[in-house]
Order: structure tokens, then sequence, then C-alpha cells
């Protein structure tokens, strides 16, 4: 605004000066006749006439956009063109408080949950069948373009800060549909554990189970897999996965105790190790080990010799529930050993760390069936211990 003023000041004071100009060149001047003064006075009047009229037409220019107009809004069009620039780019990394809220007015309530695979196959049909004009469930395009960009660039995430549109997924109905669009399955090392820091920060149990279960788990076996190694950065994104003990245990260690190789357990139960875990999930991660392994697994007995360590004060049900554990190997029929066959030392560790640890709350029925698989499977250096603490549980018993 200042700048206009000054102009138009100026423009005034030139016509002004133009007019006390013109009227000095004519006084020096002879005058003929009073007729001829006439038409001299009305051209002394019509230079500052015409200045006055450019003066006016020059302002209106200027009130309507005109010439001094055009040059300011050019001025805040290129500062204007800067943010909008930055706009763009803001948008295909990140999404503002109220463009969020937009956003969740698309969001319906989530569906059942599918997995990954599933997702990215149904995503890949709707991209090639365009969807109906009448499909207001589907996301907007600028959604759609906002988070499959946030893809490329966690694949050459290494450090510094994440995009603003992963950050409020959390907050969102539909984040997994979202999550899905981002492509996690290549994202960088880094990137999954910046990740994950944030979604074991921000989302509820529910939901952290599902990410934990379909991108961390799968992207740390698949690590372990290719490099027979887990990166230093998939190991602190499990450690702080933990702080959702439930969804890590529902959504990492039941479903890997399935069908995990040796090598996988102990590298995810080096992590339990570490971390402190409150003792009534680790209760019901017991239990559940234990009431649901009906056949035999290393996995198992690696995630028992874990959490048995940590010396929990356990429930009566779970004691028990540990020790029809073990005798179900007694019986072939209910076990996947053979009449004879011997089993891994991993079994008999885990059984000696229970007798170990646990010694104090076995019930005398404990003691009589876990001596009784101790008399059936025998192991030469590790069965003498386990006969020594069921005697002295038993001596405690009559003391």
């Amino acid at each position: 605004m200042k700048k206009r003023v000054s102009l138009d000041a100026q423009l005034r004071e030139d016509a002004r000066v133009e007019v006390v100009a013109r009227k000095r060149r004519k006084k020096k001047e002879p005058s003929s006749s009073s007729s001829s003064s006439l038409p001299a006075e009305e051209e002394e009047e019509e230079p500052g006439k015409k200045a006055q009229e450019l003066a006016r037409e020059l302002m209106e220019d200027d009130e309507e956009g005109g010439l001094f107009g055009r040059q300011v809004v050019e001025e805040d069009e290129e500062e204007e063109g800067s943010d909008v620039e930055e706009e763009k780019a803001f948008e295909a990394v990140g999404l503002s408080a109220k463009e969020s809220r937009v956003v969740d007015s698309y969001f319906e309530e989530p569906e059942t949950r599918r997995t990954l695979a599933d997702i990215i196959l149904a995503k890949i049909a709707e991209k090639e069948c365009p969807p109906e004009e009448d499909d207001e469930d589907g996301l907007p395009p600028k959604v759609l373009e906002t988070y499959r960009a946030i893809g490329p660039i966690l694949a050459r995430y290494r450090s510094g800060k994440l995009p603003k549109a992963l950050k409020v997924i959390p907050a969102l109905e539909r984040w997994d549909e979202l999550l899905w669009l981002a492509r996690p399955d290549a994202w960088s090392v880094q990137a999954v554990g910046a990740v994950t820091r944030i979604f074991a920060s921000n989302l509820d149990p529910a939901r952290a189970k599902v990410f934990y279960e379909d991108v961390l788990l799968p992207r740390c076996r698949d690590d372990l897999r290719t490099y027979r190694k887990l990166n230093y950065h998939l190991y602190q994104a499990l450690h702080r996965a933990l702080f959702k003990p439930a969804a890590w245990f529902k959504g990492i260690l039941l479903p890997l105790a399935r069908d995990a190789t040796l090598g996988e357990a102990v590298i995810f139960a080096s992590v339990l190790s570490k971390a402190s875990v409150p003792a009534a999930h680790a209760a019901v991660v017991l239990l559940k080990l234990a009431e649901g392994t009906r056949t035999y697994s290393g996995a198992t007995s690696v995630f028992l010799i874990a959490l048995l360590n940590k010396k929990y004060a356990l429930p009566v049900r779970v004691v028990s529930a540990l020790v029809a554990y073990f005798a179900r190997f007694v019986t072939p029929t209910t076990a996947t050993v053979q009449q004879g066959d011997r089993l891994p030392v991993l079994w008999h560790q885990s059984l000696l760390v229970f007798a170990q640890r646990y010694r104090g709350d076995l019930q005398p029925h404990h003691l009589d069936t876990l001596k009784a698989v101790a008399r059936h499977h025998v192991h030469d250096k590790i069965t003498p211990d386990i006969r020594r603490e069921l005697r002295a549980a038993m001596d405690d018993d009559d003391a």
C-alpha cells in the first residue's frame, strides 16, 4: 500500500511541476493582444487538465488492478505462486489438520482386516477398473495421490522427519487402507523403525496388533530369511513395539510361535528378554503357549525360557497349564514324539527353568506329574538337575 501512495503522489507532483513551468514560460513571452491571451489561458489550463485526467485515469486503473495494481498483484502472485509450489510439495508428503479432518469425513467404519497381499491386489484391481460415479465409499483422488507418493519417499528414507500425512494415519478411521497405499513392503529399514516408533505411541492396541502382524513381523522375517540376521533398525523397531505389550504378543509372538524357525525364535526372544513386560501380559502369553501347543515346537521352548526367566508371580491356572504342557509329551498319542524318541535339548532346558523358577509354586500333584515326565524323557546332563529341583521342592513342602 505504501508503494501505491508514493507512485500516485509522485505523479501528481510531476503534473503540478509541469503546469508551473509552463506558466512561467508564458509569463516571459510578450502578450500581443487580449484576444490572443484567451487561447493562451486555455492553452495554459489544458496541460493541467490533461495531467489531472491522466492522474485520475491512472488512479482508476490502480483501483481496478490497472497499471500499478497489476504490478503489485504480479508481485503478490509471485509470492503466492511460491506458496502454492510449497503447498504442492507439502501435499505430496503431508496433510494439514484441516485437510486431515476433510479426509476423515470420507471414512466409514473399517471393514474386516485383510492381509497385505489382499489389500495390494485389491488396490491394483481398483486402479485397473475405474470406480463408479455414485461410489461414495472410495477415497478422494487427492488422498490417493498423496499416500501413493509417500511410498517412494519412505523407500529412500534414511533419517530426518517423516511425511506429515503418515503421522496423521493413527487418527484416521480407514488408516489401514491408507497405510497399504504407501506400500510398507518397499520401505527402507530406517523408515520401518521410525514409523513403528510413531505407531506404537499413537495407535490403540487393536490397530497396533494389525500393524505388527501384517507389516512389522513379515518385514523382520523377510530380513532374517534374506540376510540370515536381523537389521539393527528392525531389531530396535521390535523393541519399541513392546510399548504396546498386548499388541506385541498377539501380533508378533503368538503368530510367530506357530511356524517360526529356531533362529527367528532366538532373535525375537532376545528382544523379549531385554524388555520389561507387565506380569499380567506375560502370564496370559504363557497360558496361551502352554494350552495352544499340541505339537512340539522349538520356538515355543525358546519363548517359554525367555518368559519363565523373568520370574513373574504366576496364577495357579498358569502353573497348572505349564505342568500339563510338559506332561503332554509323556503320551505319544497327543504329542509329535513317538515312543522312545528323544526330545531336543531345548525342551529339557525349558523344563529345568520351570522347575528352578517355580518349584515353590508347585503343588504335590504337580511334582508327581513332573517326576513322571523326568522318568520318561531323560537327558544325561539336564535331567539330574531337574530331579534335584523337584526333590528340593518336595523337601520344602515337608518342612
